[in-house]
């Protein structure tokens, strides 16, 4: 292997964390979507009941307008703000029958009757004061209040089963902000590790050793040390072609020195002779 093909594995090993961290980003985000989809949702169910039981309050206390009016004007502004909120309900529900949400579904199930009972007989109270018959709307009202003290229980148990949903969704959302913290945080260290890891190994084992290997034979030749061993590269990276280089200085070496040993042994017989 090349060092430059063994730089591109080191880079392979940095954008293969890098993905797995982005890919880690992307389903955190997802997930973090839909949970204040959810923590909306809850909001919105809380919205709604608490204005649907802050509805049914008005309406009652536009009734006891109409009872304490000191004239037949006083009870039609109460009678006509009573049936702006009656609308306001039957709005409210309106919504509520067109939504998908299957929370929206249940509590319309358990609610719908007892809206509808309420709003018809304050309809009725409210078309019974507008016509001056004030004692018989009074006796309506009374009649009534039995359900509506059951009706308004009943939205006071939404009121809290919607807060308490609404506090787990934060609480929910909450924890997987911690969680997800804790693991970026653990993403990130493992990923320094492993990369500090490899790196390191790639260096030492591919770089630094063959180097410092290659840098010996090179120096105990420059020696003269033409015993120094130089192994034998097959391959075609960097590395195995310095060493070939180096087995053919270390060829052309011995070749030299046999070709001066030879002379200087000419020599000592010229001497001799």
């Amino acid at each position: 292997m090349s060092i430059r093909a063994r730089i591109f594995a080191l880079v392979a090993v940095f954008a293969t964390m890098a993905l797995a961290i982005t890919a880690l980003g992307l389903v955190t985000i997802a997930q973090y979507r839909d949970m204040i989809g959810e923590y909306g949702r809850a909001y919105e169910h809380t919205y709604d009941i608490e204005r649907l039981n802050h509805l049914v309050s008005n309406v009652v206390m536009e009734s006891r307008g109409i009872y304490a009016a000191r004239d037949q004007v006083e009870v039609n502004e109460f009678a006509n703000k009573l049936t702006g909120n009656l609308d306001t309900m039957e709005l409210l529900l309106a919504d509520w029958r067109t939504s998908k949400d299957p929370d929206d579904r249940a509590r319309l199930k358990t609610t719908e009757p007892l809206v509808g009972k309420f709003i018809g007989v304050r309809r009725n109270l409210a078309a019974l004061a507008t016509q001056g018959h004030i004692e018989e709307a009074r006796a309506l009202g009374l009649t009534d209040r039995p359900d509506r003290i059951r009706f308004q229980s009943h939205l006071d148990g939404l009121v809290t089963a919607s807060r308490q949903e609404l506090i787990d969704s934060q609480n929910r959302t909450a924890a997987f902000n911690a969680d997800r913290a804790i693991t970026f945080l653990l993403a990130a260290v493992l990923a320094i590790v492993v990369i500090g890891l490899v790196s390191l190994w790639l260096i030492v084992n591919f770089i630094n050793k063959p180097l410092l290997s290659l840098a010996g034979t090179i120096i105990g030749l420059s020696e003269g040390k033409l015993d120094t061993p130089v192994p034998e590269a097959d391959g075609k990276d960097e590395l195995a072609q310095v060493w070939r280089a180096v087995a053919k200085l270390k060829a052309n070496a011995i070749e030299a020195e046999a070709v001066m040993e030879a002379q200087r042994e000419a020599d000592r017989q010229i001497l001799l002779d």
